[in-house]
């Protein structure tokens, strides 16, 4: 099966990069949502405005701060590392609870952090989700040389998966790989784009294809000219709304005028049980949409007060389906459901939580409820470390944990956009060729895609395929396979 190996990242942070960038970035969004994403320079924080400003005065319910923390002396093993001291409890579920919540999130995101995906045997739909977790610092595990190297640069260098090629050109700008079987490529129309948007990647940050090189602002445009009525929106709203401004128009490939307005008013129409894993990514979507608007300075008017509407009702929805535990319903919105199996519940826990981040208004995120949603999704992550598991919800209930830190931690994740927008200036270049002997993963009864576990260097070569098994909602939808 294909699994992780237990490494660190260590990316380095080129804020000068990133400050050489602000002014274009400033463009497509407000200082508070380029914050929370992790994007703005240092110099503009005491600027912050709107529902997503870092703030260092949120705090845990009055029962977590009463919890007893695990002293920092007479722990084997300490060292200046101030999460070493819990290394002796981690394997201790029942003594998890002494640990302060800061610091219970903060190892769940360094443990999980630590599945490293191998590139050409884990699949561009996997990396792709690992970008939208850790952004810039995501490192894959390259073949034979077991080099770490850039997650993002891999995805847009050229490399090719099942013999073809992760983008492609098109007559309006380029694409990713269109869907071809689950858990491989897109899964739906601009995924990969509306997943990696959150990593702020620059407009012109060159994407090789086999038969020229492109840019992100193509694979914009390409969007802009490809949708259309009867066609899932989810993602392209999601990717227009962070590279478009909000009241943006166009006219598409045949004709129709378009709008985000308008994408916003499909969106806001489709029933959230519908969509894909319990229509979590459409409320994500809406609420990033909506975000930006307000971070703008604009008013909400119109279908704007429908879509902040609609996130606001269904917050309230995951608030009462909500487990005693913490957990979130493992039916999404359907109803109430508990489960005990690990992977169900890391996934609609998981992704709740994750579009919770994106649409709470920061004086919400102490809320008793938050807090135990961000505890038990931690404290899951950390229990089952070394669980095999299932590569999206794994690194969506990541992302939501890595969000939270974002807009409550200031300093979290500072600017770290690392590689060159020239495809000849990068550490890894990329391949740009099919390869050999492509890498693909089995498919065997209900079971398809991979996991991934947290191993040792060592034990990464004794590794094989595996599948991923189905679950309610789970990506991608049969709706989405390109007409």
């Amino acid at each position: 099966m294909n699994l992780c190996i237990l490494g660190g990242f260590g990316a380095e942070s080129r804020h000068s990069t990133a400050a050489s960038l602000w002014a274009g970035a400033r463009r497509v969004a407000g200082l508070s949502t380029l914050l929370a994403l992790g994007i703005a320079p240092d110099w503009c924080v005491a600027q912050v405005r709107g529902p997503l400003r870092t703030s260092p005065n949120v705090v845990a319910p009055q029962q977590i701060q009463q919890n007893r923390p695990v002293p920092a002396q007479g722990v084997p093993g300490a060292t200046q590392d101030p999460l070493a001291r819990y290394n002796g409890i981690l394997d201790q579920p029942d003594q998890l609870s002494r640990i302060p919540q800061n610091d219970l999130v903060a190892l769940a995101i360094r443990e999980t952090s630590r599945r490293t995906l191998v590139a050409d045997r884990h699949t561009p739909w996997q990396v792709v989700h690992g970008v939208l977790a850790l952004r810039w610092d995501l490192r894959l595990r390259e073949q034979p040389t077991g080099k770490l190297i850039s997650g993002i640069e891999w995805i847009m260098g050229g490399a090719f998966y099942d013999n073809q090629p992760l983008w492609q050109e098109t007559p309006y700008g380029g694409q990713g790989h269109p869907f071809t079987r689950p858990y491989a490529f897109e899964g739906h129309p601009t995924q990969f784009l509306g997943y990696m948007c959150l990593a702020n990647i620059p407009l012109d940050y060159e994407v090789a294809t086999p038969t020229k090189v492109i840019t992100v602002r193509d694979i914009v445009q390409d969007a802009k000219m490809q949708v259309r009525t009867g066609r899932e929106i989810t993602w392209t709203l999601w990717a227009l709304a962070h590279y478009e401004s909000p009241d943006a128009q166009w006219t598409n490939a045949t004709g129709e005028a378009w709008s985000i307005e308008r994408l916003l008013k499909m969106q806001v129409d489709e029933p959230v049980t519908s969509g894909a894993c319990g229509g979590c990514h459409g409320l994500f979507a809406l609420a990033y949409a909506r975000n930006m608007k307000l971070d703008m300075g604009e008013s909400l008017r119109g279908v704007w007060v429908e879509a902040d509407q609609k996130v606001k009702r269904y917050i309230e929805e995951a608030r009462s389906l909500q487990n005693a535990d913490g957990s979130f319903s493992s039916n999404h919105f359907l109803g109430p459901g508990e489960t005990r199996e690990f992977g169900k519940r890391i996934s609609t826990s998981g992704h709740q939580l994750e579009w919770l981040m994106m649409s709470l208004p920061q004086d919400r995120l102490s809320e008793e409820w938050i807090q135990r949603g961000i505890i038990s999704v931690a404290r899951d992550l950390v229990v089952n470390r070394n669980t095999e598991a299932d590569c999206g919800p794994l690194f969506h209930a990541l992302h939501a944990l890595v969000l939270y830190r974002q807009r409550t931690v200031p300093g979290y994740e500072q600017p770290k956009i690392n590689s060159a927008l020239k495809l000849a200036e990068r550490q890894h270049k990329g391949k740009g060729v099919p390869s050999a002997e492509p890498a693909r993963t089995t498919q065997t009864g209900r079971r398809s895609g991979d996991q991934i576990r947290r191993l040792s260097g060592e034990q990464e070569e004794q590794s094989a395929l595996t599948n991923q098994r189905s679950e309610i909602g789970s990506e991608p939808s049969q709706d989405s396979i390109p007409e």
